[in-house]
């Protein structure tokens, strides 16, 4: 049964649509143009609408919609990181840069509501979920892995963003893989996996769903220093 309107309660119309848009993408869509400027006009539904649009349509679609939300709403960090994400999908690597740099400065100001204790918690928290995922590993990884640190940051740098990362990436393999060390090669970065605490508490609503994230973050990146290629990673389903 499709939703109604209510003008009264725009958020529950809003969350209606998006269990709509499991079933039916283009009903969701037509629900939602339909009803009108009093829901139309909110951020939210707009961004929905370029979302919805994008995924029935194609890209070219949804970009002027991302375009002019993002011109009226230039602090939407969301919306900002839906056109970064259409920039990269049609290689437009320049803007998608500029984008991603501004929803990692946008992040970045929500991190001020996290006090030292509860943010040394969180820390210690997924590192004691990684290390209890790589502990459950076969002997034989857990020995190629015993030099390999696990460290937490809260989101990635400004650097990383620029060189091309993911500003909401959970986690980061960097250096040199199980086979460059087999093959006695070095690299000028030091081997190691970083999980971003900011990012991951953001994808999460408790606190088993943030340990089931770590520990699929975790075996991801550990995925990359076996060797394994994205594809691999997400028929594992750790992706």
């Amino acid at each position: 049964m499709s939703p109604t309107f209510d003008p009264s309660d725009p958020d529950a119309f809003l969350v209606e649509l998006e269990t709509l848009r499991g079933e039916d993408p283009q009903a969701a869509l037509d629900e939602l143009n339909g009803a009108g400027p009093v829901l139309g006009e909110r951020p939210e539904a707009r961004l929905l609408a370029a979302d919805l649009n994008w995924e029935l349509t194609g890209a070219e679609a949804a970009r002027p919609l991302l375009e002019s939300l993002v011109r009226d709403v230039p602090d939407y960090a969301d919306a900002r990181y839906m056109l970064g994400s259409l920039y990269e999908g049609v290689g437009e690597d320049e803007a998608r840069v500029e984008e991603f740099l501004e929803v990692l400065r946008l992040d970045e100001g929500l991190d001020a509501g996290l006090d030292a204790e509860d943010s040394r918690e969180l820390s210690n928290l997924i590192v004691e979920t990684a290390e209890g995922a790589i502990e459950g590993l076969p002997e034989a990884f857990r020995e190629k892995l015993a030099e390999v640190p696990v460290l937490v940051e809260p989101r990635p740098s400004e650097e990383l963003v620029r060189e091309g990362l993911d500003p909401r990436a959970l986690g980061l393999f960097e250096g040199a893989t199980d086979l460059d060390h087999e093959n006695n090669e070095t690299l000028a970065l030091p081997t190691r996996i970083v999980l971003y605490s900011a990012n991951l508490l953001a994808e999460s609503i408790d606190e088993d769903q943030l340990k089931a994230e770590v520990v699929t973050t975790v075996l991801h990146e550990l995925g990359h220093y076996f060797g394994l290629e994205e594809e691999d990673l997400t028929r594992l389903g750790l992706d």
